[in-house]
């Protein structure tokens, strides 16, 4: 097992049973979206064990956090034994988008190829979308009126001194190019999410790229079988296909060549 599926798998306790789930949200800039999702898994956990059921729970993100819907699908294989029968993927985000719902169908059928004829996969669902759920309206109903009568555990506006911000916000950054990196579902599906901490790690610990560049995270940028993507600006070049060892080079040389606005996909051989 490698070092990514331990990681993952640490989250996903290894059980006896082959019931077994994967959250999937949409990821965030910071902490807090994989943090609420983790909690929200062990809930679960906890849930079905006052049932008298071992269920097994990961977590994963469309876009923008770690880990993708693969790489849990990958922890969760490492986490089971015996192996898994089946596998629920429940959608905890909202509006439900069925574009974006077909390409992890396809991200899955993706996942499995990896795997030779003779091994046996647990089968895979998607359950409803999460605003699709029935009961849904009773639950939203509830909450309304559990607002309503319980002030004191729900965030209620009030007359802080809401205009006086930090002065940080109000000044723009000196940086000399800006970095758009992909987190969309299909670069985050092909590996976008793992190479963005190295992505700013490479520039925290070079002073001459921190000085000169600003990364950014964006969503899907296009043209997506080339992920994940990278658009580096003013020069308004695109690299695609992108792997560790590629990335400190390309940002050397855009600060270093004098390149022009042309606009390039530079494809691993």
């Amino acid at each position: 097992m490698n070092d990514n599926i331990s990681t993952l798998a640490a989250g996903c306790m290894p059980m006896t049973e082959t019931v077994s789930m994967i959250l999937l949200g949409r990821g965030g800039l910071g902490s807090a979206a994989k943090q609420e999702l983790q909690a929200l898994a062990e809930q679960l956990k906890r849930a079905a064990l006052k049932k008298g059921n071992a269920l097994l729970v990961c977590v994963a993100f469309i876009d923008r956090t770690e880990p993708s819907l693969p790489e849990a699908l990958d922890a969760l294989l490492a986490s089971a034994s015996p192996p898994l029968k089946s596998i629920a993927i429940v959608p905890v985000f909202g509006p439900d988008e069925p574009a974006l719902r077909r390409w992890m169908h396809k991200v899955v059928m993706r996942w499995r190829v990896r795997f030779s004829a003779a091994e046996t996969l647990p089968r895979i669902v998607f359950t409803t979308p999460l605003l699709q759920t029935a009961g849904i309206e009773d639950l939203l109903i509830d909450k309304v009126y559990h607002a309503e009568q319980h002030e004191d555990v729900v965030t209620v506006v009030g007359d802080e001194d809401w205009q006086t911000d930090p002065k940080g916000w109000s000044l723009v950054p000196e940086h000399q190019h800006h970095v758009l990196w992909c987190t969309g579902p299909r670069c985050a599906a092909k590996g976008a999410l793992s190479l963005w901490p190295k992505l700013g790690q490479m520039v925290r610990e070079d002073p001459a790229l921190k000085k000169k560049f600003m990364l950014l995270q964006t969503s899907c940028q296009y043209p997506c079988n080339h992920g994940p993507l990278m658009i580096v600006y003013p020069q308004g070049r695109w690299y695609g296909n992108l792997d560790e060892t590629e990335i400190q080079d390309i940002l050397r040389q855009q600060t270093s060549d004098g390149l022009r606005g042309t606009v390039e996909v530079i494809k691993k051989s």
